[in-house]
């Protein structure tokens, strides 16, 4: 191949300027979140009575992703040797692979627990979970380093063939669809036992279910698009950080809304409540269930619950 000429090279350093400055924009759009939730995330994670498995969950969504970033952002910008980068290059989707892993178990334990902890729709999740970190997995060992030409640098993960790294997101949109529409059908088929009466709770993990997949299947949608059009993973960055900041500002609001009705622990009958636990917060309503629990329960009727008004 021939080597590209001046107005060549120039394109090319320009369309890697852009990549890397979004990238980059993308690492501080989530650290600027974190500065901005700090308030939320002391009082609603880190001064509760007692951790749980959410509690564990929400930390390494909430810090993986930013500090494993910054080793990132900071190899499109130095100039490894080309050893070090053929040693780092696939660090990048290892990192998604580990923070797809947290996410997705935040969502089929948030599933599960909606579900009345079906141990059939935990073992579904829990496998489709599975498969789309197998897909992963196939897909990032694909990766190699961009070779660029002489005079740029940066250390920068793309497919070795045209369309294999592209299923990192495809297998995240199936995952996302059908955790979605199982939340949907859950959630419709609970509204409509309560004859429409107004359930905060309920409603809030409908709307944040609903906010997180537009978000995040319109993102992964654009990332793959572009992918195949031969513009690689410039997407990439941004997806999996606006992931993060979405989970934890779903996890935060749960917990807000859950607070905000000062509820108090009562055990619930095994015939005459249904209940949805997540993490050591528990929404119930007054439809039959087969599923005995212990729920979590409002000093307020039911369909007096409100969300603050920065809630709604």
């Amino acid at each position: 191949m021939d080597p590209p000429n001046a107005a060549q090279l120039a394109n090319v350093a320009h369309d890697l300027m852009a990549a890397k400055m979004y990238s980059l924009a993308s690492c501080v759009m989530l650290f600027y979140d974190i500065v901005i939730t700090m308030g939320d995330e002391v009082e609603k994670i880190w001064m509760q009575p007692r951790y749980t498995h959410i509690t564990l969950l929400y930390a390494l969504n909430r810090y993986l992703s930013p500090l494993g970033y910054i080793v990132i952002i900071a190899s499109f910008h130095m100039n490894w040797p080309v050893s070090t980068c053929e040693r780092y290059v696939l660090y990048p989707e290892a990192l998604k692979v580990v923070t797809t892993f947290v996410i997705g178990l935040i969502f089929v334990l948030r599933v599960y627990a909606i579900y009345g902890k079906n141990k059939l729709v935990g073992c579904a999740g829990g496998a489709l979970l599975a498969a789309e970190l197998g897909v992963k997995i196939w897909a990032f060992l694909d990766g190699g380093r961009l070779h660029l030409p002489e005079g740029l640098h940066g250390c920068i993960l793309v497919g070795k063939h045209p369309t294999r790294l592209a299923f990192t997101w495809i297998a995240e949109l199936v995952f996302d669809t059908i955790i979605f529409s199982m939340t949907l059908y859950r959630t419709v088929a609970h509204y409509r036992g309560q004859r429409g009466r107004p359930q905060s709770l309920l409603k809030l993990i409908m709307r944040d279910g609903v906010t997180y997949f537009a978000v995040i299947f319109i993102v992964n949608a654009i990332t793959v698009s572009i992918f195949i059009s031969n513009i690689k993973a410039i997407n990439a960055s941004f997806s999996t950080l606006i992931t993060s900041l979405m989970v934890s500002r779903l996890i935060l609001n749960l917990k807000t809304a859950a607070q905000a009705t000062n509820i108090y622990a009562v055990p619930v009958s095994r015939t005459n409540l249904s209940s949805v636990q997540y993490g050591e917060n528990t929404i119930h309503s007054t439809i039959a269930s087969h599923n005995g629990a212990f729920s979590l329960k409002s000093k307020f009727p039911l369909d007096t619950w409100h969300l603050p008004s920065s809630l709604r």
